[in-house]
C-alpha cells in the first residue's frame, strides 16, 4: 500500500515535470514581436511596460516606427538569435486599415506585393542604406528630411511568422474607453460622447477605420447600460491629421459641428482614441477652441488592459497555429 502510494506520487511528479518542460519548450520556441508607432521617451516607455507580462513566457522585442524595415529587421534578428523559430507579431496600432499595416505584412512576407507607396523613413536612414548596400541616398529619395525606400524588399526571416490584428474594435479597447469616459461623466443620460481618432489618409481606409470605431461606440454603450442609464449618444469620427488640406479641413469642421450641435442638448465628453500620450492627442482638443466640452486627454496607455490585449492576441495566435498544425 505504501509502495503504491509512493509510486503514484513519483508518477505525478514525473508527469508534472514533463508538462512543465514541454510548456517551457513551447514558450522558448516562440518569440513575440510588438510593433508600435513610437514617440517620446514617455510614449515608448508606456509600450515597453505594457509588454512586460509577455516576458514571463516568451522572448519579446519591440520595433518602433511606421513599418520601419530597420527596427523590424533588428528585432527579428534578436529573436532568432535567442533561438525562436516562430514569431507572433502584434501590431499595437489603433487600426488594421492603413498602409503601415499593409507594408508590415509585406516586409514579413505575409503579402506578395507592396500595396501602397513605401512609408518614409524618419529615423535609421543610414542603417537602411547599409542594409540595402548603398552608401548614399539618391536626391529623389529624400523628401523633407525623410528617406523614401527604393525597391523595398521583404525582410529575410528564418522563423515562421504570423501576425495578429491591430487594436481595432477589441472588447478590451471598449472597456478602456469606458473607463476614460466614466472619469468625466456625471449624468450619462444627458451626455453625448465623441470619440476622436487620428484616421488614415485614404478614404477607403477611413470608412473601415470609422466602422471599427462605431463598433467600439456600441460596445461602450453596452457596458454603460449594464451599469445603469446609457449615454445620450456616442459619435465616432477621425480628424485626418495627415490627409491633404481639403480633407483635413472637412474633418475639422465635421468634428466642430458634432460637438457644437451636441452641446445644445446636453453636455459633451470628447475622448481621444490614441495609443499613448505624446502630444498629437492634444491637437484634437485644439480643434475645438471656443466650444464647451469635457476632456482629460487620457489615451489608451497606460492601462493594464493593454497588457491583457497583448497576451490575449499572442495566445489566440498560438491556438490558431496549433489548430492549423493539427489539421495538417
Amino acid at each position: 500500500m505504501f509502495t503504491n502510494h509512493l509510486t503514484s506520487k513519483l508518477l505525478f511528479a514525473v508527469v508534472l515535470m514533463f508538462s512543465t518542460m514541454v510548456s517551457g519548450a513551447i514558450a522558448q520556441d516562440t518569440g513575440v514581436l510588438i510593433l508600435a508607432h513610437g514617440g517620446s521617451e514617455q510614449w515608448n516607455k508606456a509600450v515597453v511596460e505594457a509588454a512586460q507580462p509577455l516576458e514571463k513566457d516568451h522572448a519579446v522585442e519591440i520595433a518602433f516606427g511606421m513599418a520601419n524595415a530597420v527596427t523590424m529587421h533588428n528585432s527579428i534578428e534578436k529573436l532568432e538569435k535567442k533561438g525562436v523559430n516562430k514569431i507572433v507579431t502584434v501590431p499595437l496600432f489603433i487600426s488594421s486599415h492603413s498602409p503601415i499595416i499593409r507594408q508590415t505584412e509585406y516586409l514579413l512576407g505575409l503579402r506578395d506585393t507592396l500595396a501602397d507607396d513605401p512609408m518614409p523613413l524618419m529615423h535609421h536612414k543610414d542603417e537602411y542604406l547599409a542594409m540595402v548596400g548603398k552608401e548614399k541616398a539618391d536626391s529623389s529619395q529624400l523628401v523633407h528630411g525623410m528617406l523614401i525606400p527604393e525597391n523595398l524588399q521583404p525582410l529575410e526571416i528564418d522563423a515562421e511568422v504570423t501576425m495578429t490584428p491591430a487594436l481595432d474594435d477589441h472588447n478590451l479597447v471598449a472597456q478602456i474607453l469606458h473607463d476614460r469616459i466614466s472619469k468625466l461623466s456625471d449624468k450619462p443620460s444627458n451626455e453625448t460622447v465623441v470619440m476622436a481618432g487620428h484616421g488614415p489618409n485614404r478614404g477607403k481606409d477611413n470608412i473601415k477605420w470609422v466602422k471599427n470605431m462605431e463598433s467600439l461606440a456600441r460596445k461602450v454603450q453596452d457596458i454603460q447600460k449594464q451599469q445603469g442609464k446609457g449615454f445620450k449618444q456616442i459619435f465616432a469620427l477621425t480628424v485626418r491629421d495627415d490627409a491633404n488640406e481639403q480633407v483635413h479641413e472637412q474633418a475639422k469642421q465635421q468634428f466642430r459641428n458634432v460637438v457644437r450641435q451636441s452641446g445644445q442638448f446636453g453636455d459633451v465628453i470628447v475622448v481621444p482614441l490614441f495609443l499613448s500620450s505624446g502630444g498629437r492627442e492634444h491637437a484634437v482638443a485644439n480643434r475645438l477652441e471656443g466650444l464647451d466640452f469635457e476632456w482629460s486627454g487620457e489615451t489608451l496607455l497606460p492601462h493594464p488592459l493593454i497588457s491583457d490585449f497583448l497576451v490575449s492576441s499572442v495566445n489566440q495566435a498560438l491556438k490558431s497555429n496549433s489548430a492549423g498544425d493539427t489539421a495538417k
